[in-house]
């Protein structure tokens, strides 16, 4: 599987852009058929179903958009289901084969959902949108080609466009202010050795040195995949994530972070109770005061500023020497697409235009998407995690350190991965056991392509 040479860098960096036109002007051509596109809405009442995974501020955000486009459009329903993560892999191609297929649909990049959904036929290209709308020149072609696939998706970062995204998400570290003062614990930590004292420190002080709900099992990947990006050079884990010919799992980058988060497991640095805990309850947990640190996403963000007004901060996961680039999981958030069945294509688009408008873009920071586009998505309060998350992005996309996230790698890796992570933190499984498993999968699916 080769893929284009720009990556997700390119958020910051890329800039190349479609080529536009604005609303109401000449139509594009319909990607499907000789029917041209329209930004005219219908003036009949119609429904549309949308459906995401997304929880929290995330989902408060995206139920507040589509409120706000019902006052504009009385005519128009947009009907919103809500799934959890894992149990959307599970269905969403399933429920895309219905003949009640939701018209607009949440798919994550690469080979998550959006692969499969394309090469299946069951999602419709979007570059005729992306023409009408001026996507192109709103968005940073980087931001565009992690929805890109090839006919077949043979090819993912390039070929047609296949979904747009709401904003950013990043992984990082967040910290009770209270507690590191209590501790005399200065933040953001300088590199991996002061992290691993800071979490010694609160051990000994009786304190959970790590609060984490990997219930899911998902959300422990987070932790593997962000120390992943501190010890394995940056390309490399890359290139795994991409399938490019040679990369491989098991290396010493990657033996290293396993191997941290086993040992950070065994000595108790980690929530014993994290796997019979879900994520939103260790959320729920650190609010209340249960964790010094927490790894987690940007997705949390606005729901633990709300909660503890102030006393949270957020780093990124110290690097392995002070000074080193700023590294981190993350990309953009996963995008929306159509479906190929829809019979109100015009409106799916419209309102996926609505949702990643400027004048929306307020909305999503304080759901804690981060802004990709170049708008003004207001200030975060001083001394929130809001704001130590949008200077850690900024600093990320400066350093060109963002390595994408490891479930992308196949449609199967999720299955493969988040289990073999719950057993690492159990202590039922070694790190090798992950490694082993993990490339396996990888092997697999990118010798078949």
């Amino acid at each position: 599987m080769s893929l284009t040479n720009r990556t997700i860098a390119g958020l910051a960096l890329a800039a190349a852009v479609l080529t536009a036109c604005t609303p109401g002007s000449e139509p594009a051509k319909n990607t499907d058929s000789d029917k041209p596109v329209s930004s005219t809405l219908p003036k009949e009442k119609i429904t549309l179903t949308l459906s995401h995974f997304e929880e929290g501020g995330q989902g408060e955000a995206i139920g507040e958009l589509v409120d706000k486009y019902k006052e504009l459009h009385p005519n128009i329903t947009i009907k919103v289901t809500q799934t959890s993560f894992v149990d959307y892999g599970k269905n969403i191609k399933l429920r895309m084969s219905s003949d009640s297929a939701p018209d607009i649909v949440q798919a994550g990049q690469a080979y998550t959902h959006q692969g499969p959904l394309v090469e299946a036929g069951l999602m419709r290209p979007l570059d005729d949108y992306a023409k009408l709308y001026g996507w192109g020149d709103r968005f940073k072609s980087g931001l565009l080609d992690q929805s890109r696939f090839t006919k077949g998706a043979k090819e993912f970062g390039k070929g047609d466009l296949y979904g747009l995204a709401l904003g950013g998400n990043l992984v990082g570290v967040y910290y009770n202010r209270d507690k590191l003062e209590e501790l005399g614990i200065k933040a953001p930590i300088a590199d991996q050795a002061a992290f691993r004292k800071a979490l010694a420190e609160a051990k000994a002080e009786g304190e959970t040195p790590i609060q984490l709900g990997n219930l899911e099992a998902w959300p422990g990947n987070h932790v593997i995949s962000d120390l992943i990006a501190q010890h394995e050079p940056l390309q490399s884990a890359r290139d795994w994530v991409y399938g490019r010919k040679g990369a491989s799992f098991d290396s010493p980058g990657v033996q290293k972070a396993a191997q941290t988060v086993a040992d950070w497991a065994k000595a108790g640095y980690i929530d014993s109770s994290a796997n019979g805990t879900a994520e939103s309850d260790g959320v729920g947990k650190f609010m209340k005061g249960e964790g010094v640190f927490m790894i987690s996403g940007s997705w949390n963000s606005a729901r633990i500023d709300e909660n503890m007004k102030g006393k949270a901060g957020f780093m990124a996961m110290p690097p392995v020497k002070a000074g080193d680039p700023v590294r981190a999981t993350g990309a953009t958030t996963s995008p929306f697409g159509i479906s190929s069945k829809t019979k109100y294509p015009d409106v799916a688009a419209h309102f996926i235009d609505f949702m990643t408008s400027p004048e929306n873009a307020p909305t999503l920071f304080q759901g804690g998407y981060l802004p990709v586009a170049e708008r003004d998505a207001g200030t975060p309060a001083p001394g929130s995690a809001q704001e130590g998350l949008v200077k850690t992005w900024k600093d990320v996309l400066a350093a060109d350190g963002l390595t994408l996230y490891l479930d992308w790698a196949t449609p199967s890796m999720g299955d493969t991965l988040f289990p073999a992570g719950q057993e690492l933190i159990a202590g039922e499984g070694t790190p090798q056991d992950l490694i082993s498993a993990v490339q396996k999968d990888w092997a697999a699916f990118t010798g078949a392509k």
